[in-house]
């Protein structure tokens, strides 16, 4: 069987996944600001395990001009699903659609409303019945901590002056302050589960690491876990422990799904699920462009169109749960991008 673990960044303090925006006040001008995503880009999540299987296993430094050929040198053939974020016990999704999180439950239940609704609009004479459905409300809305400052000049003997008109923010991800209500100290894990490649002498590694994760000097500790926290929790909670389904299948998108230009992102969807052998029903969700990230060596990775975490494909057919969550759609799909969560939806469509 082929190596399987999962990825622990355990989190010990507010967290910056720098979203679009530089700190440079030639570009922004006297002030400038720094967003941190919700979660960190799956390319994020792949640069840390590189970097550190360069600084700890002795891997070569990648000389590949292609981004994603410059992985494939340190992580061999590995293919990453995630990250998803886990509180104690509980897994949540990023739902960017919403600005949210959401758990297993109101993942199901999202995908259940989205599927009703989309029934209902193929049919015009029930336009009443579908705007009278609710939105779905998530609970775990995205909060951030703004941090107001100026920038620092040294000088002689070791001296620091403000800089004038030099003013920047940060806001921060405080998964601590957004999870943990009256005072309660819980454990917040980002998870991505790795099969193959490195797997083989990562999964040997016994304890919790320090490592730097994101932007800003942030630190979280890396832990590698025999098995595949993720997928083994999507099986229990909603395959039921089978391997197998036929029906309606929900493909909700846990990461963001990238594609380059040339055709509608429909167009690609489609295409898509026809070469899988699948019928496609239709889709929800939301689009925008977004960038890679940067390279190892400081260089910008390409600008995609994406599908937005939280975004919804249904299909029909017969599905292997192995099948579905370690496959994607577009761009990088080893990496971690176009992770979907497949939901059956055998309850809801009446087939």
């Amino acid at each position: 069987m082929m190596n399987e673990l999962s990825l622990s960044f355990r989190i010990v303090e507010p967290m910056m996944f720098r979203g679009p925006g530089e700190f440079d006040p030639f570009v922004r001008g006297i002030y400038s600001r720094a967003l941190s995503l919700s979660l960190p880009t799956p390319s994020t999540i792949a640069g840390s395990l590189a970097t550190y299987c360069i600084s700890q296993l002795g891997k070569s430094i990648p000389k590949a001009e292609d981004w994603i050929e410059r992985y494939r040198e340190v992580l061999g053939d590995a293919i990453i699903r995630g990250p998803l974020l886990k509180v104690d016990n509980e897994l949540f999704v990023e739902d960017k659609t919403l600005n949210a999180f959401l758990s297993i439950e109101e993942l199901k239940e999202k995908c259940h409303k989205e599927y009703e609704k989309f029934k209902i609009v193929k049919s015009l004479e029930e336009l009443d019945k579908y705007l009278e459905l609710k939105d779905f409300k998530s609970k775990i809305g995205v909060e951030r901590e703004v941090r107001v400052g100026v920038a620092l000049d040294s000088r002689d003997k070791g001296m620091k002056v403000a800089k004038i008109g030099y003013l920047y923010g940060a806001e921060y991800i405080n998964y601590r302050a957004l999870f943990c209500k009256k005072n309660m100290v819980r454990a917040v894990e980002i998870l991505a589960d790795l099969r193959g490649g490195v797997a083989e002498e990562l999964i040997k590694l016994d304890g919790k690491r320090p490592i730097k994760l994101g932007g800003e000097l942030r630190i979280a500790l890396l832990a590698f876990k025999k098995g595949l926290r993720i997928i083994e929790e999507v099986k229990r909670r909603l395959w039921h422990n089978k391997e197998e389904y036929s029906g309606v299948l929900a493909l909700y998108l846990a990461t963001p799904a990238l594609f380059k230009g040339g055709k509608e992102i429909r167009e690609h969807v489609k295409d898509w699920v026809t070469k899988k052998g699948h019928d496609f029903i239709g889709m929800s969700g939301e689009s925008e462009p977004i960038g890679a990230g940067f390279t190892i060596d400081g260089k910008r990775k390409p600008i995609y169109v994406s599908l937005k975490p939280g975004s919804i494909i249904f299909i029909k057919g017969f599905f292997k749960l192995s099948e579905c969550y370690w496959s994607g759609i577009g761009e990088a799909i080893e990496l971690g991008y176009s992770t979907f969560i497949p939901i059956p939806l055998t309850s809801y469509s009446h087939e």
